[in-house]
């Protein structure tokens, strides 16, 4: 597999890719937006962890980027904020999933497992089934 792993925490970006390259995993890192910007143009992941908040600018554009271009990544948010809203938010642009730091490395590995295993809906919100279209943007709590 190939990941992507957006973190301006230059300490918890290298334990997260030494820990998923142990499995044989690719694993390439950025600490700032454009520099995650410049390799989701350049390059597919099969997973992206993201982080809220880059240096230079904010993860959440990172993640609707890779949802407009329709890249196949699956994305799992990695933050320290945990605040109702801005979890919503995340889920909400596309993300797969979002963790709240600080968090257990064997446990990220078991998101990333679900994530592959559930597979993707090409980055769409938009879901149809025969006849039947769920705009998942437009649901209301």
């Amino acid at each position: 597999m190939k990941y992507l792993i957006a973190e301006e925490e230059i300490d918890l970006q290298q334990s997260i890719a030494q820990y998923l390259t142990g499995d044989g995993n690719i694993c390439e890192v950025a600490s700032d937006y454009y520099e995650a910007s410049d390799k989701i143009h350049m390059y597919d992941y099969d997973i992206v962890i993201l982080d809220i908040n880059l240096i230079s600018g904010s993860g959440l554009d990172i993640l609707k980027i890779l949802k407009k271009e329709k890249k196949g990544a699956g994305v799992i948010i990695i933050s320290a904020n945990n605040s109702l809203q801005d979890k919503l938010e995340g889920l909400d642009l596309g993300a797969d999933d979002y963790m709240t730091k600080p968090f257990h490395l064997a446990e990220l590995n078991s998101r990333i497992t679900a994530v592959l295993r559930r597979g993707k809906f090409g980055g769409n919100t938009l879901i149809e089934f025969n006849e039947i279209s769920i705009d998942t943007k437009s649901r209301t709590a």
